[in-house]
């Protein structure tokens, strides 16, 4: 078996696809490198991958988060593929990982703090993965935004745009 691990950021939305009457959530991931040659010169390069996380078991909880720009960790076996691209017209080669396991890799811009306040004023603490211990319960940062806890766990932010 091939098995990899990838660290890089999502470059569109996660979507939910169909075949075979499976479904699964596909995505991709684009890994940054960057180095400077022995002359000075610096070299970027970007290696795009796909992924695909299979739904057996039902939709992923984490699906709410595969959203663009995340930085993630994805651990699966590899397939390379080769094809024919139909816009120039070329034989290509890609990457596909098969998802075994996904983590969510926070940063400054995250969608949920790691550091929130339940109704009495204390304070809970958000995993990286956006999880906490409070289930079913509403929670709110120092600015007053509302999170709400669904009853696994996950914390996700409370949209409360009016629609005047």
């Amino acid at each position: 078996m091939l098995q990899c691990t990838l660290i890089g950021n999502l470059g569109g939305n996660a979507k939910v696809n169909k075949a075979d009457g499976r479904e699964f959530v596909s995505f991709r991931v684009a890994h940054n490198e960057a180095y400077t040659d022995s002359s000075g010169k610096k070299h970027d390069s970007v290696q795009w991958v796909d992924c695909t996380l299979n739904c057996d078991n039902g939709t992923p909880a984490v699906l709410p988060y595969l959203n663009a720009g995340t930085m993630v960790c994805v651990i699966g076996t590899i397939k390379t593929r080769i094809y024919s691209s139909e816009k120039d017209r070329c034989m290509k080669a890609g990457l596909t990982i098969r998802v075994q396991r996904i983590e969510l890799l926070g940063g400054a811009s995250d969608l949920v703090p790691k550091r929130l306040y339940n109704s009495d004023g204390l304070i809970v603490e958000v995993s990286k993965f956006y999880h906490c211990d409070q289930k079913g319960t509403m929670l709110k940062n120092q600015k007053g935004q509302q999170f709400a806890v669904d009853e696994n766990g996950w914390v996700s932010p409370v949209n409360t745009q009016n629609n005047d």
